[in-house]
Order: C-alpha cells, then structure tokens, then sequence
C-alpha cells in the first residue's frame, strides 16, 4: 500500500525542484530591471482601466438631460431661426428666447461663460450668440448638419 504521508513529501520535492530555479530567474529577471517596461504597461493600464470604471459609474449616476438632447434641441432651433423671417415678428422672438434659453443650458452643463442672461439686444446680442456658439463648437457640441468638406 501507497503511504499517503510520503506521496505528500514527494509532491513538495518535485515542487521544490521545479519551482525554485523558476522563482530564482524570475526574482534576478526583476532586480536586473527587465520587467521594468512590463510594470510600467501593466499599471498604465490599471490607472486606465480605473479610469474607464469611474467614467461609467459617473454616466449612470448622471441625473438631468443628456449634452447630446440639448445639442439636438440646439440644432433644431437654429433650423427653426433660420427659416422663420416670414413669420410674425413675436414668433421671430420666441424662437430666438427659446434658442437662448437652450443655448444657456448647454453652456451652463459645459461650464462655458456667457453674457446671454444679460439684457442684451440687437448686435450685441448675435454677438454674444456667435461667439457661445464657436465656444460650444469648439467644446465639441455639433451645431450644424453639414458634413466635412460640405459649402455652407
């Protein structure tokens, strides 16, 4: 009969023998620096991952209307403006409120300052309405729906 006790002490010999000379070369392969690029990938990776993770627990935490329902009212609105000059002049100017109103709202979620609450009219005000439109452009909100390369 097989004496247990002695299959268990050869089983730790053999492991002994095979996992040692491994363990060495690994722990020289480490203090000799060639796992150094291999750490360096491994936690950028772990910093991007965590990342990543915080990023999705933000988006389903998010609470209110999403940039991209207010970037479409924006350019539903600016569709609106820009074909409404045969309609009466206080249609005109709910338009125009309504696309200021949203204009604010997007700024507001993006951080962007402008003077929009103010009570600006005329020049000043298309100033001021140019001049939040190019900052939300270049934050990345898409205001018109002409493609790349397309004539204005």
């Amino acid at each position: 009969m097989v004496d247990v006790g002695q299959v268990v002490l050869c089983v730790i010999a053999m492991a002994i023998v095979i996992a040692a000379p491994i363990l060495c070369l690994a722990l020289f392969d480490l203090a000799a620096g060639r796992w150094d690029e291999a750490i360096k990938r491994w936690r950028a990776a772990s910093r991007s991952s965590a990342e990543h993770r915080r990023n999705v627990r933000a988006l389903r935490r998010q609470q209110g209307m999403p940039i991209e329902r207010v970037a479409a009212d924006l350019r539903r609105l600016r569709a609106v403006i820009t074909v409404d000059e045969h309609r009466s002049a206080a249609h005109q100017m709910g338009n125009r409120l309504a696309y200021d109103r949203v204009l604010m709202q997007a700024c507001d979620m993006l951080d962007i300052e402008h003077e929009l609450s103010q009570s600006t009219t005329g020049l000043d005000r298309d100033i001021e309405r140019f001049r939040v439109e190019a900052e939300l452009e270049r934050a990345g909100v898409v205001l018109t729906n002409r493609r790349y390369g397309q004539a204005a």
